[in-house]
């Protein structure tokens, strides 16, 4: 059982040190205004591929789960 939990946190230690690679080379983040102008209202912001509409490529799709976590954590931020 101590076995699977190590081999359990090393994957999901793996994934995370992978996406923050990502993140760095690979996407950025996009602000979206919804007001007049793109300057009033709520701000959102989502994560794409550089030079790519949201949700495509295969990067996207692998670290999904970890883009939707990040994205609600900073339109949470910003819109309180």
């Amino acid at each position: 059982m101590r076995r699977a939990k190590a081999v359990g946190f090393g994957l999901l230690g793996a994934y995370l040190l992978s996406y923050a690679y990502a993140r760095v080379f690979v996407f950025h983040a996009v602000e979206q205004y919804t007001g007049a102008e793109g300057k009033s209202g709520p701000r959102k912001d989502y994560i794409t591929k550089r030079d790519r509409p949201a949700g495509e490529g295969w990067e996207y799709q692998v670290f999904l789960p970890t883009i939707k976590v990040e994205e609600g954590i900073t339109n949470y931020l910003h819109n309180r």
